[in-house]
């Protein structure tokens, strides 16, 4: 059976803005299929931690109401100011085929958006067939490099915090006190706009859009 994608057309979160999102799974069984070998699954998944619990009030309606999450339904229940489309909030879009992610892509712009933000852990592996659809999601300098030099745009966390940032989980990282993240092959990293700068957020943004011919490397301050 193919991999559903449970969309809705809404988000409270600051930093996406209200923007359409998806999310990977029409069970848990294949969320954990989705993510079965990524290195955050058991380490701070924001969304394991957090938003899996909302997903899985989704996924009982979607059992007996499978249209109320599409895409199109989504986009229709969307807010007019809304120019992008965040794929894959949960789990990981590596299961889906690049047709599929590409006709997500073609209806959204079809509907007036700029494009579908997503990211993908496995670029080195099973998602290399969605480069140029998704952005590598990696853990180090080094394996940032190795994905610029496959022709991915990347993502990477930093060792560092958000100024300010009040979650107390991360009260042992130190703060970002604006150093640069540069990797050994002399990429430089740019660090989310959306975290250093008020009024932005991804949908006004729009950096992390990976059809963008942008910066090779997005940073992501712990928040």
């Amino acid at each position: 059976m193919n991999p559903t994608m449970l969309w809705v057309g809404a988000s409270n979160n600051r930093k996406t803005g209200n923007i359409p999102q998806g999310y990977v799974g029409i069970d848990k069984a294949e969320v954990e299929r989705s993510c079965e070998g990524c290195p955050m699954r058991y380490d701070g998944c924001y969304h394991w931690l957090g938003s899996r619990r909302a997903q899985a009030a989704m996924q009982k309606v979607a059992a007996v109401d499978a249209e109320r999450y599409s895409l199109s339904n989504a986009i229709s229940k969307s807010v007019r100011a809304a120019r992008y489309i965040r794929a894959a909030v949960g789990g990981d879009p590596w299961i889906f085929s690049r047709e599929t992610v590409e006709g997500w892509r073609s209806k959204a712009i079809a509907k007036g958006f700029k494009g579908i933000i997503m990211y993908t852990h496995f670029a080195n592996e099973k998602a290399r067939h969605l480069k140029g659809l998704a952005l590598a999601s990696v853990h180090s300098l080094e394996e940032a490099d190795d994905r610029i030099r496959e022709g991915w745009r990347v993502a990477m966390v930093a060792p560092v915090k958000v100024p300010g940032s009040k979650r107390s989980t991360l009260n042992p990282i130190a703060e970002w006190q604006g150093e640069k993240f540069i990797t050994p092959d002399g990429v430089e990293g740019r660090v989310c706009p959306a975290q250093v700068k008020r009024g932005v957020n991804c949908n006004t943004c729009g950096l992390c859009d990976p059809a963008r011919d942008a910066d090779s490397l997005i940073v992501f301050l712990q928040h």
